[in-house]
């Protein structure tokens, strides 16, 4: 959950931007597919047209989950991160090559891209710093407090959030156990901070105090 804020598919309508948006094509990945190795063999620059991916990091029996894209996310195959489709997912793929070379030609959309790699740097660094300075419930609550701002709704006073994640991929994405994660929902719930609803909803009655 990337969340740049910049509609990079509003982007490639605009007029002169017409070469460029046909230099991405769409591929279709089912359900739970792997779609990219790290250091694909092709160095290739995607976007999130529709469903979700998970980028993450695997050593032996070990993964840590670094994003899940959205709509509008961007990625690059040329990293050492796994892709992995969520669910039924849209990607429109383009050659880096093709993508750097029309971002010479136009200043505009060059712009646009460095707006969004600074985003997805803020983030990575966020992470980093997540990992190394903050313990795990830390983790968790900063997490369910940027999913409320970005796409929380507002009910009965609180927000409810949809992760649309499972135990393991939530965990996963703090850094840490499935099982440290349950103890961790749970005893936030006993504290009556958070309510479980199931499917990946959490409901926060009252923002301000899980801060």
């Amino acid at each position: 959950m990337i969340h740049t804020r910049i509609d990079i598919l509003a982007e490639l309508q605009k007029p002169g931007l017409e070469e460029l948006a046909k230099s991405f094509q769409a591929r279709t990945y089912a359900r739970k597919t792997q779609i990219f190795l790290p250091n694909h063999e092709q160095d290739l620059i995607f976007i999130v047209s529709s469903g979700r991916t998970r980028i993450y990091l695997a050593y032996e029996d070990k993964e840590f989950t670094l994003a899940i894209l959205e709509r509008g996310d961007v990625y690059s195959t040329h990293t050492r991160a796994y892709v992995y489709a969520l669910e039924e997912t849209t990607l429109l793929c383009a050659p880096t090559s093709q993508v750097r070379k029309h971002m010479l030609r136009i200043p505009e959309f060059t712009g646009t891209m460095v707006r969004v790699l600074s985003e997805l740097l803020k983030h990575s660094i966020s992470i980093i710093d997540d990992l190394a300075f903050r313990d795990v419930q830390s983790r968790i609550v900063r997490f369910m407090r940027f999913v409320s701002k970005q796409s929380g709704v507002a009910e009965a006073g609180g927000v409810l959030l949809n992760l649309g994640l499972t135990t393991e991929e939530f965990a996963s994405l703090v850094g840490t156990t499935r099982q440290t994660l349950s103890t961790m929902l749970n005893s936030l719930e006993r504290d009556g901070l958070i309510e479980l609803r199931g499917r990946g909803a959490i409901f926060i009655p009252d923002a301000a105090a899980l801060e």
